[in-house]
This record gives C-alpha cells, sequence and structure tokens, in this order.
C-alpha cells in the first residue's frame, strides 16, 4: 500500500516537472519567470520591492533623522 501511493507520487510530480519543461522548451523565449523580487518587472511594476533593499532604505532614512544616536534601531515616533 504504501509502496502504491510513492509510487504514484513519484509519477505525478515527474509528469508536472516535464510538463513544466515542455512549456519552458516550446515557448517562444522560454526561459524560467523571475522569481527573485528584485528581478521580476510585474513585481515592480506594482510596487512590491525587496524587502533587503527597503530595510537598508529604512535604516538610513532612520539614521539621516538621528544625530549621533546609539539607541539601536527603533522606529521614530
Amino acid at each position: 500500500m504504501f509502496l502504491n501511493i510513492v509510487i504514484i507520487s513519484f509519477i505525478l510530480i515527474s509528469l508536472s516537472a516535464f510538463g513544466m519543461a515542455l512549456n519552458i522548451l516550446f515557448k517562444k523565449k522560454g526561459k524560467f519567470p523571475a522569481y527573485r523580487v528584485g528581478h521580476n518587472s510585474n513585481m515592480a511594476k506594482i510596487g512590491i520591492k525587496c524587502v533587503k533593499h527597503e530595510e537598508i532604505r529604512c535604516h538610513k532614512a532612520r539614521m539621516n533623522q538621528r544625530e549621533n544616536d546609539c539607541s539601536g534601531c527603533q522606529q521614530l515616533a
């Protein structure tokens, strides 16, 4: 019983991977979609930004508002 489930699962996963490969191969300019936020133009159009870059920008803005304050990264009121 367990072996049947494993075999069926393997077949289904193999078929789905094969289907995705065919989609990439036969699609015009077929390549993997940009899954990283910084490289995906559709995410940039709707305003989604990379968390890392957003944090750096926010941290710089906070540090520019403080004058030699060493209290850490706490939100300003």
